[in-house]
């Protein structure tokens, strides 16, 4: 039986020799449609037993499927999810780019994208104000979805039973007084942002700023990201707020529209 370590030859300690078998084994795959057994072992320059145990586990899991009349394997739904996934979230990163240049250069303040990944808001793309005091972030930060504006936008949408999921699973962690640390009261909130159509951070992840957050719809209609706009709290005030509102919603659906939503095309 073959150890699950490193390739030798002075390589990476730290890398699996089995997964990086099986990352070669995909790699494959974009040279040629479809392979066998015997020619993607003698491509590789492996044993036909190794091989076979790389495309069984592959297949296992939906990255290859197996023609049961040919016996020739190819990729699998699993792989083509995974591509468009990555496609859509690059074509949401820079195709939100210019609407959030114009609504950071208009209101001075932070703007940014977020999407919801394994139950955490993960910031795709962001433009900073222009104020001197203003709110710093970065693309690839993670937040807590229940104490955030952009994750409340993202819980809102989803299934009940997936945000209970989230919510075992994360947990609803105190940040400030004002984190909602209760799953009636994080489910009544989320029911109000379906009703309002936006969400509000109110000091519940950091005291001291607040932001406002819509969705951002896709090709399906669907919200799969949010867009906030953040500020100091003494700045964004409830007035301040109020005549912000129309001005994140409006780049939010601009947003949808160049990304395909037809319920922005709508709007």
């Amino acid at each position: 039986m073959e150890e699950d370590s490193a390739p030798r030859g002075g390589r990476d300690p730290y890398l699996l020799a089995s997964l990086h078998r099986g990352l070669e084994v995909l790699d494959c795959f974009a040279e040629r449609e479809a392979w066998s057994l015997s020619d993607l072992a003698a491509h590789l320059g492996q044993s036909k037993a190794t091989v076979f145990r790389v495309l069984h586990t592959l297949e296992q899991f939906g990255y290859l499927a197996k023609d049961p009349a040919t016996g020739r394997y190819a990729l699998g739904l699993r792989l083509h999810a995974l591509g468009s996934s990555a496609m859509r979230h690059e074509q949401l990163r820079w195709q939100a780019l210019p609407p959030l240049q114009d609504l950071a250069h208009s209101t001075g303040e932070t703007v940014h994208v977020g999407i919801l990944h394994d139950g955490v808001v993960v910031t795709v793309q962001i433009v900073e104000g222009t104020h001197a005091v203003r709110m710093h972030s970065a693309v690839g930060k993670r937040s807590p979805a229940h104490a955030s504006a952009l994750g409340k936008v993202l819980l809102a949408y989803l299934p009940d039973a997936e945000v209970d999921a989230i919510v075992r699973e994360r947990g609803l962690a105190r940040y400030t007084a004002n984190t909602i640390t209760d799953a009636r009261a994080l489910r009544e909130a989320l029911h109000r942002v379906r009703l309002d159509g936006f969400a509000r951070d109110e000091e519940e992840i950091e005291i001291g700023l607040r932001c406002l957050a819509a969705p951002i719809t896709d090709s399906t209609g669907r919200p799969t990201a949010a867009l906030a706009i953040s500020a100091p709290a003494a700045r964004l005030d409830a007035a301040h707020a109020e005549a912000l509102l129309p001005r994140v919603k409006s780049a939010a659906a601009r947003i949808s529209r160049m990304i395909g939503s037809p319920s922005a095309a709508a709007a």
